[in-house]
């Protein structure tokens, strides 16, 4: 049975603080990322903008260090204790009300950009709470805090640069995969069309939404969460970067190959039912099994723990 204690209850008090902020004074940004991130699932199927699976991940390897976080709570003083940083709480609290208030123009232009830094915003507010009421936090939360937020906006910048090649990388070698298969497809570029074995033609394109450049933004996130939990080192972490940035496009490459294989079997519906949950499928594999190998690789987390316990 759980002893509920001074550690508990700061806790429900940081988040009820949070989700009063989030839908009173953060309500907008609330609802240009829901609103956005629901278009974006209907319009482009097989991707995922990175907020809500980074959040499950975050919430499932922060939930393996409850009692870390929880020893910390445990220790925290009174209201009066570390003023500067519950100061630099409530600035963080603050500061994503007055920069989308002076932005809002710039942020309208873009969808992705108004997501992306609802997002931020949200999980600055959640922090800047979190430090506002409970100061000896900081340091323990500080890592995946950060890591959250930099994993939300780098896929802008991303897509801007590496989409594109992304995209054509993935149809050059899905136009191998499906010539090697026997499949007639043809190609032009990230364009393609074919006929179902009903007779039902089908075409779509592979667009830098659709490339790989989200799935690789996951996956790095993933690793830097599992970076701060597990103790491998930084030199094994960067293995696991580097070969699994290589691996995911040429997944992508096969989820197109699938898609229109299941396309040719089964038509339109069938093409377009896969491009809806493939993406999703293929992916949480790969990380489950990323996941599982690199925990093989680590040391004990209390080591890791213990280091960010030192306030």
């Amino acid at each position: 049975m759980i002893r509920v204690d001074k550690g508990h209850a700061r806790l429900v008090a940081w988040l009820a603080a949070t989700f009063l902020l989030i839908f009173s004074l953060y309500s907008n940004q609330l609802l240009v990322l829901t609103l956005g991130l629901s278009e974006l699932l209907t319009s482009t199927l097989g991707t995922v903008f990175p907020a809500y699976p980074f959040l499950a991940l975050l919430i499932l390897l922060t939930a393996l260090r409850w009692s870390d976080f929880h020893s910390v709570l445990l220790t925290e003083q009174g209201p009066t204790s570390m003023p500067a940083v519950r100061l630099a709480g409530f600035a963080f609290v603050l500061l994503p009300a007055a920069f989308w208030a002076i932005f809002s123009l710039q942020l309208g232009q873009s969808v992705y950009l108004a997501m992306e830094i609802s997002a931020c915003s949200l999980v600055l507010v959640a922090y800047g709470a979190l430090i506002a009421l409970n100061p000896r936090m900081w340091r323990i939360m500080l890592p995946y805090a950060s890591l959250y937020a930099l994993g939300l906006v780098s896929p802008l910048f991303m897509l801007d640069a590496l989409g594109a090649p992304l995209a054509s990388f993935s149809s050059y070698v899905a136009a191998g995969m499906t010539s090697a298969l026997g499949l007639h497809v043809a190609w032009q570029g990230v364009s393609f069309g074919f006929v179902s074995a009903t007779g039902e033609p089908i075409s779509a394109v592979v667009t830098p939404v659709c490339s790989a450049v989200y799935s690789i933004s996951i996956y790095l996130a993933l690793l830097g969460l599992m970076y701060l939990d597990m103790g491998a080192s930084l030199t094994t972490t960067a293995k696991f970067a580097i070969v699994g940035v290589a691996i995911i496009p040429l997944l992508d490459s096969a989820r197109i190959t699938l898609m229109i294989w299941f396309g040719f079997e089964g038509g339109s519906a069938a093409f377009w039912g896969a491009h809806d949950w493939l993406g999703y499928a293929m992916f949480f594999a790969f990380y489950v099994g990323v996941l599982a190998i690199y925990s093989r690789t680590s040391g004990p987390v209390s080591a890791r723990a213990r280091t960010s316990l030192q306030l």
